[in-house]
Parts: C-alpha cells; structure tokens; sequence
C-alpha cells in the first residue's frame, strides 16, 4: 500500500496529465506490483491531516520491531482533493496490476509551472529527505530529491532527473551527486498498422549509464508487449529485460486470468554465474456494492474493498499480503517466510495502518 505522502505524488502526475507508465523506469511496473510487493514489518501506523487543498502534513511511527518515526509536510501549487481515509478510491492506494488509461491532454496545458514540495525527517538521527518536482511545458518536468544525514560525513546526496513524454515515445537524462553517475534512458512505444484494429502494443527502451567517479559504464535494454484498453482480449503483458553488463536477463508474463484474478511468472537468468530464479505470484481482488451517485434505476456499481498478494519464489521464499480498509482505517499485513527453514521459516511479519483526515 502507498503511503500518504507517495499517494499525493501520484495524485499530482494524475492531476498534471503526466503518464507515469511512459517511462522506462515502469517497463516492468505490472510484473513488479505482483511480484515485488512490500509487506510491512512490525507495527507502522501513518497518520496525515488535510488543513488545505494544497499542504498535508503527515505523521509516521514505527513501534515494532524498534520504536521510530517520521514527521514530513508536502505542498503543491495546484489543488490536491484526494478525499479521506474512508471515502478515498481503495484502487488508488495499492499498488496493483492496472492497465493505464489515456490522459487527458487538456490537463498539461493546465499544469504548466505548477510544482510539487516535499520534506520529511526521520527519527531518530535526523535523516532529512525532500522532493522537488516542477512541470516546465506540456511535455517536460524536472525532479530533484535530496537526502542529508547528519551522522554521515560529507555533502547530502542529490538526484536530478529531467523527463521529456511526448506520448509516442519518453527520455530521461539523470545525475547523482554521490557516485558522479549520469544516465539516460528512452523508451518507444511502436504504432500498429493503420489497417489493424489496435489491441496491444510494443515498446522498446534502453538505459545507459557512465559513473565519472569510478570511470565505469553501463547498460540496459527491454521489451514489452501489453494490451490495450481498447482490447476485446483479456489483458495480458510481456516483458524481456537484459543487462549485459552484469550478464542479467528476465522475462515475466503477466494475464488477468478473470476479473478478479491476475498471476504472473518471472525467470531470472545469469549468463556468467549460471544462477536462476523462478517466482510466481497472484493478486485476488475483493469487492463490494456501492451506491454510484447516479439515479436509482441505474443500481450500484463494483467497488474495490481488499486486495490479497502471494508470492513464491525459489531465492525469496514466501510472501502473503492482505490489504483492505476497516470503517476509517485503510490497513496492510503481511508475512514473509523461508520455507527451506525448518527450524524459523518466517521471516517477517507485521500490520500497517493508515488514517487520513
């Protein structure tokens, strides 16, 4: 589940127009919500205010397995009505296999010069982290993130990225302060034939990378396959992704197999340790009716209520995650376990509450 302060990040790029799942960063975004899902630790609870439409403080304490927290405040220059804790839409507060629908170009134009604002320091040891993401045309956004360790000598480490989506295809030129590391990624989304009805789409990207501290260099490269909304066919994505430098491949298939049901495999490969990696995973949706708003001959539409993740994988083992909202309180648990280890097979295991108001 997102926390506050992530969830507003995306309720920002959703109210600016910006497609996240353009990026070459999120090429393999659905294989990772089914596979690569977070499960809380001990017991976390999130507690966050809305004062204004435009600045949210948010609180966060962590008591188990060691008592810490987190006091942050974020700030945007356009109006954020993101709702409460009881009344939010569940979907968009868990990180879940979704297909992206188009965006509304109208809101770029809308959205240029506005900014995004965030800091947050954590306890104890005064770790500051911030975010700075500022929309400078309709087709290009900066962000800049810092984090400052006291405890750590030195200059705080800086990241910069610079982001240019025209739709048909996205690039993104980085720098990081503390290893001197310059990137730049692209991805290009292939058109289908004008005679074809569209269903799916391929896309290629790539990542190079050169450190200029250490004098090393780096690549990546991937495709993807993925239905359209637009499609009659369940919805179904492939991906292949290749890092000839470490000598790292993976390929994940992902289908939603029923309307409430979507598995996925991945297999890792090394090509010069010889070492593999096969997990598989579901997400099982629960839902309840819900009146829509509309007149009463139109009845209650579907909502999402829970979300219920597993995963199994030969290197990490068992993981099982339950999502759902309580009255005013959304909540996550979940487990990790080793099931090659008789004597303590798990892990970890916690709960996560979330309320906002």
């Amino acid at each position: 589940m997102y926390d506050f302060m992530e969830y507003c990040l995306r309720c920002y790029y959703r109210r600016t127009g910006w497609n996240e799942e353009n990026q070459y960063s999120n090429l393999c975004s659905w294989s990772r919500a089914l596979l690569d899902f977070y499960t809380p630790q001990g017991l976390s609870l999130y507690l966050s205010k809305l004062p204004t439409p435009q600045f949210k403080p948010s609180y966060t304490m962590n008591a188990l397995p060691s008592l810490n927290g987190s006091i942050g405040y974020l700030y945007t220059s356009r109006s954020l009505d993101i709702g409460t804790s009881a009344t939010v839409d569940f979907q968009d507060m868990v990180d879940r296999f979704r297909i992206a629908n188009p965006i509304d170009d109208s809101r770029k134009v809308d959205s240029i010069n506005h900014y995004l604002l965030y800091g947050r320091m954590f306890f104890p040891g005064a770790r500051l982290e911030c975010m700075y993401v500022r929309r400078i045309s309709e087709k290009m956004q900066y962000l800049i993130t810092a984090v400052n360790n006291p405890r750590v000598s030195g200059l705080p480490e800086i990241a910069m990225q610079l982001q240019y989506d025209v739709g048909k295809w996205c690039s993104e030129f980085s720098y990081t302060t503390d290893d001197g590391l310059l990137g730049i990624r692209a991805l290009y989304n292939f058109d289908q034939p004008e005679s074809a009805i569209p269903t799916g789409q391929w896309a290629l990207g790539t990542e190079i990378y050169y450190g200029m501290l250490d004098k090393s260099a780096g690549l990546s490269t991937g495709l993807r396959y993925r239905t359209l909304p637009s499609a009659s066919s369940p919805p179904i994505c492939l991906t292949y992704t290749l890092n000839p430098v470490v000598g790292h491949m993976s390929t994940a298939y992902v289908a939603q197999v029923s309307e409430d049901l979507a598995m996925c495999s991945r297999y890792d490969f090394s090509i010069y340790s010889y070492e593999s990696d096969l997990s598989v995973g579901f997400e099982y949706r629960t839902k309840n009716m819900q009146e829509d708003g509309s007149p009463k001959d139109s009845g209650k539409t579907e909502k999402l209520q829970g979300l219920i993740k597993a995963r199994i994988g030969f290197a990490e083992g068992l993981a099982l995650m339950w999502e759902g909202r309580f009255k005013n309180t959304l909540f996550s648990i979940g487990l990790t376990a080793d099931l090659s280890s008789r004597p303590s097979p798990i892990r970890t295991i916690g709960i996560e509450m979330q309320y906002f108001g």
